[in-house]
């Protein structure tokens, strides 16, 4: 074997041939020969095999099918011209009206010229509604509500003189003109419910008495203004239109102020601020001014005056301008008696409020809780014309107070007697904000016994009441009786905002709108 050194030498020495000839060849040239068969058969290092390794199989790619491509529609042909159009629509409104629309274009001068012309673009609007007749025989009476004759003996005998009030064609000439403002300001329009929400007005004398009464066929929303806080403080004003204020009233009788009291006075004197400052706008200066004189008449009347509490007592609403209607032979004013009828059920009730000029059918709580207790401030309890309201005017007490519910009752009983009674249940109000009388605490009278210790007779004196026995059941608790309030006579004070029986001014349901009267 040769050294690495040696291989090399051998590898790279370059071999001499001899001349071209017979001659042979040198030596050295054959120990070359040798040298690479040696080299050739001799083994090289031994080296262990990595070991195998089985591949694994390579994951035949699963074959997505190509979209099939969705062929492009060709596109809409362009017009060449101007063409004319007319495109008609019908829809129904969520407050009942069917709308029925249309669009027409036509071919114009150039568009400079088009946007000067007051004709070019052009918003036609109309509305078509019909005036309901009222009802005045005894079948259209009973179209809404078939018990109506049965539960009014007498209605019959003063249908045949009846005349239909000009509170019942004023109050659609009002409905109708609200429609023509709205439309043209494009604001809300009156809705279809309370366009209709009234089945008729009827003037009716009985001929032996000579009563005379109104008879209203509406339905009922709710009314949940009024507070009273000579009565209680427990009024909930947090619903949307809530006023702590009714338009029948009368002079507070006690020193507690109306909880209602610091909110208007922080109002005021938040609007006085904005007022005062320079940079204040003049038109929002007029719009202050307008609201700081309501905020003082608010102020003055909550601090002078009690009023109805919607929760407490049966009153109902009329249009504010049925109540300024001077001379009117039927004219019904504040504090007056009212009857209303649903079903067989007839529930006394004051005339107590006036609201907007364009609707009628409304009541307070206390009422509509009884017709529908799942009633509320933005749940009326009769959608139909099915409540009958009986206004009795010319009854109103002389001097107003907070209502006695006995009296009441009593009062709207002989009422409907002089107009031939009622085969219904008139119905007899609780007065829930009575105060109840406290009963007399009973005093321990201890049974002498053998085992009785001074300790125990003297435990129970202290307690004021015995011990219980094992045996012994509780007795009931006495029902209160309403304690009727008797007005007391005081100086009438200047009057703001009306008092009870005064032509009332716009009430504050009224405030800010033209559409009443």
């Amino acid at each position: 074997m040769f050294s690495n050194r040696g291989l090399k030498y051998v590898l790279a020495s370059r071999p001499t041939f001899p001349a071209r000839g017979n001659a042979r060849p040198p030596k050295s040239a054959g120990l070359l020969l040798l040298t690479c068969i040696l080299l050739a058969g001799c083994p090289g290092p031994k080296f262990n095999p990595p070991p195998s390794v089985t591949p694994s199989p390579t994951p035949t790619p699963s074959v997505t099918p190509s979209p099939t491509a969705t062929p492009t529609p060709p596109p809409t042909p362009l017009p060449e011209a101007i063409i004319p159009y007319s495109h008609k629509e019908v829809a129904r409104l969520f407050n009942g009206v069917e709308v029925h629309s249309q669009v027409e274009s036509g071919l114009g001068d150039i568009a400079s010229v088009e946007r000067r012309a007051l004709d070019s673009y052009v918003l036609d609007l109309q509305v078509r509604v019909r005036v309901p007749k009222a009802a005045q025989t005894i079948a259209e009476l009973s179209e809404p509500d078939p018990s109506l004759p049965k539960v009014l003996p007498g209605l019959s005998a003063m249908l045949p003189t009846s005349k239909v009030s000009d509170f019942y064609y004023g109050l659609y000439q009002l409905k109708v003109e609200s429609l023509g403002r709205e439309l043209g300001r494009l604001e809300q329009l009156l809705s279809k419910h309370n366009f209709f929400d009234c089945n008729t007005i009827l003037e009716l004398t009985n001929p032996q008495s000579e009563r005379k009464v109104l008879l209203i066929q509406s339905d009922m929303d709710v009314n949940a203004d009024g507070s009273d806080a000579d009565r209680t403080l427990a009024v909930d004003g947090s619903s949307a239109n809530f006023q702590p204020y009714t338009s029948y009233r009368w002079p507070k009788r006690t020193d507690q102020p109306s909880e209602f009291l610091g909110d208007c006075q922080i109002k005021l004197k938040q609007a006085e601020t904005e007022l005062s400052l320079k940079t204040t706008s003049a038109d929002r200066k007029k719009a202050l001014r307008e609201q700081v004189e309501e905020l003082q008449r608010e102020i003055g009347d909550l601090k002078h005056f009690s009023f109805l509490i919607s929760k407490a007592d049966p009153f109902v609403v009329l249009p504010g301008f049925i109540l300024r209607q001077a001379n009117h032979a039927f004219l019904p004013k504040l504090g007056d008696y009212v009857v209303v009828i649903y079903g067989d059920k007839l529930y006394p009730a004051l005339l107590g409020d006036v609201g907007p000029s364009y609707k009628i059918g409304e009541g307070s709580l206390r009422l509509a809780t009884q017709l529908d207790p799942r009633a509320n401030a933005y749940n009326r309890p009769a959608s139909n014309l099915n409540v009958t309201y009986l206004v009795f005017p010319a009854t109103a007490d002389p001097t107003p107070g907070p209502p006695d519910l006995k009296k009441m009752r009593d009062r709207c009983e002989t009422l409907l007697n002089e107009i031939g009674g009622t085969s219904g249940q008139l119905w007899e109000w609780a007065d829930i904000l009575a105060t109840p009388t406290p009963s007399p605490t009973p005093t321990a009278s201890p049974t002498p016994s053998a085992t009785s210790s001074p300790a125990a007779t003297s435990s129970a004196s202290a307690s004021g009441s015995p011990t219980p026995s094992a045996t012994s059941s509780p007795s009931p608790t006495p029902t209160p009786s309403p304690t009727p309030v008797s007005p007391t006579p005081s100086p009438s004070p200047k009057p703001t905002k009306g008092s009870a029986h005064e032509t009332p001014h716009r009430h504050h349901h009224e405030a800010g709108e033209t559409r009443g009267d």
